[in-house]
Protein backbone atom coordinates (compact mmCIF):
# COMPACT_ATOMS: atom_id res chain seq x y z
CA UNK A 1 0.00 0.00 0.00
CA UNK A 2 1.37 3.36 -1.36
CA UNK A 3 1.61 6.37 1.15
CA UNK A 4 -0.56 8.16 -0.45
CA UNK A 5 -3.32 5.21 -0.18
CA UNK A 6 -2.40 5.31 3.54
CA UNK A 7 -3.51 8.24 3.97
CA UNK A 8 -6.82 8.13 2.52
CA UNK A 9 -7.43 4.44 4.29
CA UNK A 10 -6.99 6.07 7.54
CA UNK A 11 -10.00 8.58 6.94
CA UNK A 12 -12.11 7.04 4.62
CA UNK A 13 -11.61 3.35 3.98
CA UNK A 14 -12.00 2.28 -0.21
CA UNK A 15 -12.27 6.22 -1.26
CA UNK A 16 -8.83 6.01 -2.85
CA UNK A 17 -9.85 2.78 -5.04
CA UNK A 18 -13.21 4.37 -5.99
CA UNK A 19 -11.11 7.68 -7.38
CA UNK A 20 -8.70 5.11 -9.09
CA UNK A 21 -11.55 3.63 -10.39
CA UNK A 22 -13.50 6.88 -11.81
CA UNK A 23 -10.37 8.27 -13.55
CA UNK A 24 -9.75 5.26 -15.33
CA UNK A 25 -13.17 4.90 -16.68
CA UNK A 26 -12.99 8.69 -17.67
CA UNK A 27 -10.38 8.29 -19.66
CA UNK A 28 -11.29 5.16 -21.10
CA UNK A 29 -14.85 6.85 -22.12
CA UNK A 30 -12.17 9.73 -24.11
CA UNK A 31 -10.13 7.08 -25.97
CA UNK A 32 -13.70 4.99 -27.00
CA UNK A 33 -15.08 8.38 -28.25
CA UNK A 34 -12.24 10.00 -29.79
CA UNK A 35 -10.47 6.71 -31.37
CA UNK A 36 -7.17 6.60 -29.02
CA UNK A 37 -5.26 3.62 -27.90
CA UNK A 38 -6.14 2.62 -24.45
CA UNK A 39 -3.98 4.56 -21.79
CA UNK A 40 -4.18 5.17 -17.99
CA UNK A 41 -2.41 8.14 -18.84
CA UNK A 42 -4.75 10.39 -16.27
CA UNK A 43 -4.11 8.06 -13.46
CA UNK A 44 -0.81 8.02 -13.35
CA UNK A 45 -0.51 11.80 -13.33
CA UNK A 46 -3.31 11.90 -10.54
CA UNK A 47 -1.08 9.32 -8.34
CA UNK A 48 2.60 11.13 -9.11
CA UNK A 49 0.82 15.05 -8.11
CA UNK A 50 -1.03 13.03 -5.20
CA UNK A 51 2.33 11.82 -4.28
CA UNK A 52 4.42 15.09 -4.86
CA UNK A 53 1.37 16.90 -2.91
CA UNK A 54 1.80 14.44 -0.11
CA UNK A 55 5.58 15.21 0.23
CA UNK A 56 5.10 19.05 0.03
CA UNK A 57 2.66 18.89 2.88
CA UNK A 58 5.72 16.88 5.27
CA UNK A 59 7.51 19.73 4.00
CA UNK A 60 5.79 22.14 5.40
CA UNK A 61 4.40 20.07 8.50
CA UNK A 62 1.18 19.98 7.32
CA UNK A 63 -1.67 17.26 7.52
CA UNK A 64 -1.33 15.82 4.43
CA UNK A 65 -5.00 14.41 4.12
CA UNK A 66 -6.88 17.33 2.02
CA UNK A 67 -3.62 18.04 -0.20
CA UNK A 68 -3.45 14.19 -1.54
CA UNK A 69 -7.30 14.23 -1.63
CA UNK A 70 -7.46 17.36 -3.64
CA UNK A 71 -4.70 15.88 -5.93
CA UNK A 72 -6.34 12.96 -6.23
CA UNK A 73 -9.73 14.78 -7.85
CA UNK A 74 -7.54 17.57 -9.29
CA UNK A 75 -8.18 16.57 -12.98
CA UNK A 76 -11.19 14.30 -12.40
CA UNK A 77 -13.13 16.44 -14.65
CA UNK A 78 -10.74 16.81 -17.67
CA UNK A 79 -12.72 14.26 -19.38
CA UNK A 80 -16.03 15.72 -18.54
CA UNK A 81 -19.06 12.99 -20.64
CA UNK A 82 -15.98 11.51 -22.98
CA UNK A 83 -15.31 14.77 -24.03
CA UNK A 84 -11.57 17.25 -23.60
CA UNK A 85 -12.47 20.69 -22.18
CA UNK A 86 -15.71 20.96 -24.99
CA UNK A 87 -18.14 22.82 -22.88
CA UNK A 88 -16.83 26.06 -21.71
CA UNK A 89 -16.79 25.08 -18.26
CA UNK A 90 -13.08 24.61 -16.74
CA UNK A 91 -12.23 21.14 -15.85
CA UNK A 92 -11.96 22.08 -12.03
CA UNK A 93 -15.43 22.79 -11.60
CA UNK A 94 -16.50 19.14 -13.24
CA UNK A 95 -14.01 17.76 -10.84
CA UNK A 96 -15.41 19.35 -7.59
CA UNK A 97 -19.07 18.20 -8.49
CA UNK A 98 -17.34 14.48 -8.66
CA UNK A 99 -15.79 14.60 -5.22
CA UNK A 100 -18.89 16.34 -3.61
CA UNK A 101 -20.87 13.11 -5.06
CA UNK A 102 -17.84 11.05 -3.67
CA UNK A 103 -16.86 12.11 -0.72
CA UNK A 104 -20.38 13.10 0.84
CA UNK A 105 -21.31 9.17 -0.02
CA UNK A 106 -17.94 8.13 1.93
CA UNK A 107 -19.25 10.13 5.52
CA UNK A 108 -16.61 12.70 5.05
CA UNK A 109 -17.94 15.12 7.59
CA UNK A 110 -19.03 18.91 6.06
CA UNK A 111 -16.63 20.86 6.61
CA UNK A 112 -13.44 18.91 4.98
CA UNK A 113 -15.95 17.92 1.73
CA UNK A 114 -16.53 22.20 1.73
CA UNK A 115 -12.57 22.84 1.95
CA UNK A 116 -11.94 19.84 -0.89
CA UNK A 117 -14.40 22.03 -3.15
CA UNK A 118 -13.31 25.13 -2.55
CA UNK A 119 -9.63 24.18 -3.02
CA UNK A 120 -10.33 22.64 -6.56
CA UNK A 121 -12.47 25.52 -7.62
CA UNK A 122 -10.04 27.82 -6.49
CA UNK A 123 -7.02 26.00 -8.40
CA UNK A 124 -6.83 27.37 -11.60
CA UNK A 125 -10.09 30.33 -11.03
CA UNK A 126 -7.47 33.54 -10.52
CA UNK A 127 -10.78 35.31 -8.71
CA UNK A 128 -10.72 33.10 -6.17
CA UNK A 129 -8.34 32.93 -3.12
CA UNK A 130 -6.00 30.61 -3.52
CA UNK A 131 -5.19 29.12 -0.04
CA UNK A 132 -4.80 26.02 2.33
CA UNK A 133 -4.71 22.83 0.07
CA UNK A 134 -5.33 24.50 -3.31
CA UNK A 135 -1.31 26.17 -3.23
CA UNK A 136 0.20 23.20 -2.19
CA UNK A 137 -1.70 20.95 -4.77
CA UNK A 138 -0.46 23.87 -7.65
CA UNK A 139 2.44 23.28 -6.54
CA UNK A 140 2.82 19.66 -6.89
CA UNK A 141 1.17 19.49 -9.99
CA UNK A 142 3.75 22.14 -11.71
CA UNK A 143 6.50 19.95 -10.00
CA UNK A 144 4.79 16.65 -11.77
CA UNK A 145 6.25 18.29 -15.05
CA UNK A 146 9.95 19.49 -13.78
CA UNK A 147 13.15 17.20 -14.12
CA UNK A 148 13.21 13.33 -14.62
CA UNK A 149 9.77 12.67 -13.75
CA UNK A 150 8.73 15.73 -15.98
CA UNK A 151 10.68 14.67 -19.10
CA UNK A 152 9.44 11.01 -19.03
CA UNK A 153 5.87 12.25 -19.00
CA UNK A 154 6.34 14.35 -21.87
CA UNK A 155 7.53 11.36 -24.07
CA UNK A 156 5.09 9.31 -22.83
CA UNK A 157 2.36 11.82 -23.81
CA UNK A 158 3.72 12.00 -26.96
CA UNK A 159 4.07 8.47 -27.59
CA UNK A 160 -0.22 8.51 -26.33
CA UNK A 161 -0.90 11.16 -28.95
CA UNK A 162 1.27 9.20 -32.00
CA UNK A 163 3.93 11.89 -32.07
CA UNK A 164 7.72 11.15 -33.16
CA UNK A 165 10.87 12.80 -31.47
CA UNK A 166 10.84 15.51 -33.72
CA UNK A 167 7.32 16.30 -34.22
CA UNK A 168 6.64 16.27 -30.42
CA UNK A 169 9.57 18.64 -29.64
CA UNK A 170 8.24 21.20 -32.18
CA UNK A 171 5.02 20.68 -30.88
CA UNK A 172 5.63 20.83 -27.40
CA UNK A 173 9.60 22.02 -26.19
CA UNK A 174 8.42 25.25 -26.10
CA UNK A 175 6.06 24.81 -23.29
CA UNK A 176 8.39 22.73 -21.23
CA UNK A 177 11.14 25.04 -21.28
CA UNK A 178 9.08 27.84 -20.31
CA UNK A 179 7.45 26.11 -16.93
CA UNK A 180 10.70 24.90 -16.15
CA UNK A 181 12.11 28.97 -16.42
CA UNK A 182 8.88 30.36 -14.60
CA UNK A 183 9.04 27.24 -12.61
CA UNK A 184 10.22 29.27 -9.35
CA UNK A 185 7.94 32.48 -9.73
CA UNK A 186 5.04 29.83 -9.69
CA UNK A 187 5.82 28.27 -6.67
CA UNK A 188 3.27 29.21 -3.71
CA UNK A 189 4.98 27.03 -0.95
CA UNK A 190 8.51 27.51 0.43
CA UNK A 191 9.07 24.04 -0.08
CA UNK A 192 7.89 24.27 -4.00
CA UNK A 193 10.32 26.77 -4.79
CA UNK A 194 13.28 25.08 -2.98
CA UNK A 195 12.29 21.39 -5.38
CA UNK A 196 11.08 23.72 -8.35
CA UNK A 197 14.67 25.44 -8.11
CA UNK A 198 16.11 22.05 -8.20
CA UNK A 199 14.18 20.21 -10.90
CA UNK A 200 13.67 23.13 -13.27
CA UNK A 201 17.62 23.40 -14.42
CA UNK A 202 17.53 19.52 -14.58
CA UNK A 203 14.87 20.00 -17.31
CA UNK A 204 16.37 22.33 -19.41
CA UNK A 205 19.92 20.63 -18.61
CA UNK A 206 18.20 17.39 -20.54
CA UNK A 207 16.71 18.97 -23.48
CA UNK A 208 19.56 21.07 -24.49
CA UNK A 209 21.72 17.81 -24.35
CA UNK A 210 18.92 16.16 -26.39
CA UNK A 211 18.70 19.26 -29.08
CA UNK A 212 22.81 18.94 -29.16
CA UNK A 213 22.58 15.59 -30.22
CA UNK A 214 19.83 15.92 -32.57
CA UNK A 215 21.94 18.50 -34.59
CA UNK A 216 25.39 16.77 -34.27
CA UNK A 217 23.62 13.64 -35.61
CA UNK A 218 22.43 15.62 -38.40
CA UNK A 219 18.79 14.33 -37.64
CA UNK A 220 17.18 17.43 -36.79
CA UNK A 221 18.63 21.69 -35.98
CA UNK A 222 16.63 23.88 -33.24
CA UNK A 223 16.87 26.89 -32.74
CA UNK A 224 15.81 28.52 -29.46
CA UNK A 225 14.42 32.31 -29.12
CA UNK A 226 13.15 34.01 -26.12
CA UNK A 227 10.11 36.02 -26.29
CA UNK A 228 10.30 38.66 -23.39
CA UNK A 229 6.76 40.44 -22.22
CA UNK A 230 7.90 43.25 -20.64
CA UNK A 231 5.02 44.43 -19.06
CA UNK A 232 3.29 44.06 -15.78
CA UNK A 233 1.86 40.73 -14.42
CA UNK A 234 -0.87 40.05 -11.06
CA UNK A 235 0.19 36.87 -9.26
CA UNK A 236 -2.37 35.04 -7.59
CA UNK A 237 -1.95 36.51 -4.44
CA UNK A 238 -2.19 40.07 -5.88
CA UNK A 239 1.39 41.39 -5.82
CA UNK A 240 2.44 42.94 -9.15
CA UNK A 241 5.31 41.81 -11.06
CA UNK A 242 7.20 43.05 -13.89
CA UNK A 243 8.28 40.93 -17.10
CA UNK A 244 7.73 37.17 -18.24
CA UNK A 245 10.07 35.24 -20.53
CA UNK A 246 8.53 32.66 -22.64
CA UNK A 247 11.29 30.24 -24.42
CA UNK A 248 10.06 29.00 -28.18
CA UNK A 249 11.98 25.65 -29.45
CA UNK A 250 11.91 25.78 -33.33
CA UNK A 251 13.35 23.98 -36.01
CA UNK A 252 15.84 26.29 -38.22
CA UNK A 253 14.57 25.12 -41.40
CA UNK A 254 11.53 24.37 -42.93
CA UNK A 255 11.34 20.32 -43.05
CA UNK A 256 10.05 20.07 -46.53
CA UNK A 257 12.03 22.95 -48.08
CA UNK A 258 14.93 23.55 -46.74
CA UNK A 259 13.45 27.50 -46.55
CA UNK A 260 13.79 29.96 -43.48
CA UNK A 261 11.26 29.70 -40.92
CA UNK A 262 9.12 33.11 -39.77
CA UNK A 263 8.08 33.23 -36.38
CA UNK A 264 4.73 35.25 -35.35
CA UNK A 265 3.16 35.09 -32.51
CA UNK A 266 0.09 36.28 -30.24
CA UNK A 267 -2.00 35.85 -27.18
CA UNK A 268 -5.48 35.23 -26.24
CA UNK A 269 -7.59 34.32 -23.54
CA UNK A 270 -9.12 30.74 -23.09
CA UNK A 271 -11.13 28.81 -20.81
CA UNK A 272 -9.09 28.80 -17.98
CA UNK A 273 -5.45 30.71 -19.20
CA UNK A 274 -4.25 33.40 -21.67
CA UNK A 275 -2.79 31.32 -24.45
CA UNK A 276 0.23 32.31 -26.13
CA UNK A 277 0.31 30.81 -29.31
CA UNK A 278 3.52 30.66 -31.81
CA UNK A 279 3.50 30.44 -35.82
CA UNK A 280 6.40 28.64 -37.72
CA UNK A 281 5.72 29.60 -41.74
CA UNK A 282 7.84 28.98 -44.30
CA UNK A 283 8.57 31.40 -46.90
CA UNK A 284 9.67 29.71 -49.49
CA UNK A 285 6.10 26.37 -49.35
CA UNK A 286 3.29 26.07 -47.74
CA UNK A 287 4.67 24.09 -44.93
CA UNK A 288 3.46 25.76 -40.92
CA UNK A 289 3.09 24.54 -37.97
CA UNK A 290 2.19 26.25 -34.24
CA UNK A 291 2.62 25.77 -30.99
CA UNK A 292 0.55 27.00 -28.20
CA UNK A 293 0.97 27.12 -24.07
CA UNK A 294 -1.02 28.90 -21.44
CA UNK A 295 1.35 31.48 -19.88
CA UNK A 296 2.60 30.31 -16.74
CA UNK A 297 0.78 31.39 -13.34
CA UNK A 298 2.91 33.49 -11.34
CA UNK A 299 2.26 32.29 -7.49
Amino acid sequence: MNDVRKVLEARCPGLYARIEVMLVEAEARYNHQSGQAPSEFLLEHTRRTAAIARKIAAMEGVDAFLPTLVALYHDAGKFHEGAYHQDRIPEEEHAALLAQKMLTESGLERGAIETVLESLRALYDERLPCIGAARIVQDADRLEKLGALGVGAFFTKAALRGRGLVDALVQTLSRELTYARSAPRSMFTASGRKLAMEQGPRTIAFFDHLLEQLESWGIATFERHTIVLDEDFRTRDGAVVRGMEVSIAMLRACPDCEGPLALTHWREQGVKCERFTARFQCAHCSHASETSLCLPLLA
